[in-house]
């Protein structure tokens, strides 16, 4: 009897004071993905990143992480819609618009592309020559053999 009460009491202490004793995993993190990234790990990275933005939807960080993984995973249009997520959330830096003028490339979408190079240009980027090679060769293209912009 001592010891059910003994137990009850315990629980109820962890109940009260907010300190519950869990089974379940703990949360994923940005760092969790960015391990699972750098051992190549593609699929796991992004599955990290996208259980980040559901449990921090306002982190422009997450949105851009998983946009990168998206884009190594050529999960293109889903690459754009996650770094377009970062921009709205203050990733005010080039290299979410520099990720989304990639995936734009991939998809043969040559006007969207150059115009996130122009912004990632405008913002300043330590890839800065790279990026003006790209916005050269996109402007050096033959219009006519454009494909259309979707």
């Amino acid at each position: 009897m001592n010891r059910l009460i003994g137990s009850v009491t315990l629980i109820a202490t962890l109940l009260i004071s907010g300190t519950g004793v869990t089974l379940a995993q703990a949360e994923p993190s940005l760092d969790e993905g960015e391990r699972m990234a750098a051992s190549g790990d593609i699929a796991g990275a992004t599955q990290v990143y996208q259980a980040v933005t559901e449990a921090q939807p306002e982190s422009s960080e997450a949105f851009a992480r998983l946009g990168g993984m998206q884009l190594l995973g050529q999960q293109y249009a889903e690459a754009v819609k996650s770094f377009q997520h970062a921009i709205s959330l203050g990733d005010d830096g080039a290299r979410s618009f520099i990720g989304m003028g990639m995936a734009y490339l991939h998809m043969g979408a040559y006007g969207p592309a150059r115009a996130a190079f122009t912004e990632a240009r405008a913002r300043g980027s330590e890839h800065s020559a790279e990026v003006e090679d790209i916005i050269t060769w996109l402007d050096s293209r033959d219009q006519d053999d454009l494909p259309p912009v979707r």
